[in-house]
């Protein structure tokens, strides 16, 4: 027998490395056009989506939360919602009110408090708010010298004040004990 080499046709031998395989990339830039505005289209069609979800969902809820308050008679807007109020916008309101306007130091408050609080019991009782001088959005209006003046940027008090305000007027304005708890008293 001859001396022959045997050779491995179509394998390859253990210790020869192999050829990574190479996929070509379809990176035709219309391709990629394409792909990146169909990305664009989805991200926008769900957004859009969600925004349509979001506006339906508060819509019925609103409808439902004016139902509640048609149900329950609460469709009226108050004029002044709070017990206290700032000075600067006490006369923004329609009708006739009072103001007391409260200086911290003042020993009377109890006083005036439990007249007021009688008054609040009866059923036509007049609306009457405070104002806290000590407040930072009212402080400004305690001074040395009284000025009642309408235009409120000029209006100064010293000390505890009651004001009677009628449809955005300042209608009567009382600054001592005796007058503060007379005015008072008439009203209970």
């Amino acid at each position: 027998m001859k001396n022959e080499k045997k050779t491995n046709k179509g394998k390859t031998p253990k210790n020869t490395p192999t050829k990574p395989e190479i996929y070509e990339a379809n990176t035709n830039p219309k391709n990629e056009a394409i792909k990146l505005l169909k990305i664009v289209l989805i991200v926008t069609g769900v957004m859009v989506i969600f925004y349509g979800i979001t506006l339906i969902v508060n819509d019925k809820s609103s409808e439902i939360i004016d139902k509640q308050k048609e149900e329950n008679g609460l469709t009226q807007t108050a004029d002044i919602q709070y017990e206290n109020i700032m000075i600067g916008s006490m006369l923004n309101y329609k009708g006739t009110y009072y103001v007391l306007i409260e200086k911290a130091d003042d020993n009377r408050l109890a006083e005036y408090e439990a007249i007021i609080t009688t008054i609040k019991s009866s059923e036509d009782a007049p609306s009457i708010y405070k104002a806290n001088l000590t407040d930072s959005f009212n402080k400004d209006y305690l001074g040395k010298e009284k000025n009642y003046s309408e235009d409120l940027s000029k209006f100064v008090v010293i000390g505890t004040t009651l004001v009677k305000v009628k449809d955005g007027k300042i209608a009567a304005t009382y600054d001592e004990h005796e007058t503060i708890k007379k005015a008072l008293d008439d009203l209970a």
